[in-house]
């Protein structure tokens, strides 16, 4: 008899998702334990494991030596990539990436329109109970025809790109490989190479950061680099928090050589109550969220359909979608 494929999940999914799972994986028995970690799943089951869906951690080799996958719930693996069951090079990893794109697209949009408009000045002044006269200090940044750098061009920075160029923007991607059929692709986008990264920061009006976290991007904008942009740009933060030096980029903004921010992660999280950029959010000149860019009411749902595709195609040998590339760090 062969023996069936044993899925774990730390995930939240309800039933018509299980149902999907079941469908793309036929006599597969399936163990959901919602957000556990591993040593809170009984050791039996971890022990027979063939398939694992992270919520947090991935478990340890000694308690899962049959596992051969790992799906995490997230986009982002630069914590999950270290653990130690991924070091011998038998367990596939695979990510959520592409579920966030279009509320992340979103996001950047909104925020493009709030500092191109002004609103956090516009609001706080309002919220003062001061009624300003003085047309000049509200003058906007149209969008159309303005510059959009993207650092990073994977399924969101896509979706940026799709969203900037219906307002009329011109878009400079930034990828690690440009091929061929990225310029058949689309010919309404300039790629840029790493080394090109000073252009594009002196082109742009609005800096988005969407890039995952490796050694080669972690403070890839960092004092050296925010000196090439316009002191009329905007730096907008979605991807991880380390990407930026946030004390190059609190000096920048201070000292105007760059117009302001809108970050939605930082390099340490929650941000610390003693952190420079509370003051510069206060004055108006940076909006802060606390790393909501990527939520959506339809993430299961999405997250889901994503995971039983995989299924489907880990059952049938075939190779699985998002699988991370150890070399490469994403």
């Amino acid at each position: 008899m062969t023996r069936p494929l044993i899925i774990v999940s730390t995930g939240t999914f309800g039933a018509d998702s299980i149902a999907l799972f079941e469908r793309a994986a036929p006599g597969a028995r399936f163990h959901q334990f919602p957000r556990a970690n591993p040593d809170e799943i009984p050791a039996d089951i971890l022990a027979e494991a063939d398939v694992y869906y992270a919520y947090s951690d991935p478990p340890p080799r000694e308690v899962a030596p049959k596992l051969r996958w790992v799906q995490t719930h997230w986009a982002g693996v630069d914590t999950t990539i270290t653990a130690p069951i991924f070091a011998s090079g038998e367990v596939i990893l695979t990510t959520g990436a592409g579920i966030h794109a279009v509320n992340m697209g979103e996001y950047t949009l909104m925020m493009m329109l709030a500092l191109a408009h002004k609103l956090p000045t516009a609001f706080k002044m309002m919220q003062a109970g001061v009624w300003s006269d003085d047309r000049a200090a509200f003058m906007p940044m149209e969008l159309r025809g303005a510059t959009l750098g993207l650092i990073g061009y994977g399924q969101i920075g896509r979706e940026i790109a799709r969203l900037g160029r219906a307002f009329g923007m011109q878009v400079i991607a930034l990828r690690r490989h440009i091929s061929a059929a990225d310029d058949q692709r689309d010919d309404s986008i300039t790629f840029v190479r790493r080394d090109q990264l000073p252009e594009l920061l002196a082109q742009s009006d609005f800096v988005v950061a969407v890039t995952p976290l490796t050694p080669e991007t972690r403070h890839i904008l960092d004092a050296d680099a925010l000196k090439h942009m316009k002191p009329t740009a905007f730096l907008i933060n979605i991807g991880r928090g380390a990407v930026v030096d946030e004390p190059a980029l609190v000096t920048a903004i201070a000292e105007g050589r760059i117009a302001g921010a809108a970050l939605d992660v930082f390099e340490r999280e929650p941000l610390p109550a003693d952190s420079p950029l509370w003051r510069l959010a206060a004055e108006g000149r940076v909006i802060l969220t606390p790393h909501i860019a990527g939520q959506t009411p339809h993430y299961e749902a999405r997250a889901a359909t994503l995971f039983a595709e995989n299924l489907r195609r880990f059952v049938f040998g075939q190779p699985l979608v998002n699988q991370v590339d150890f070399q490469r760090g994403y």
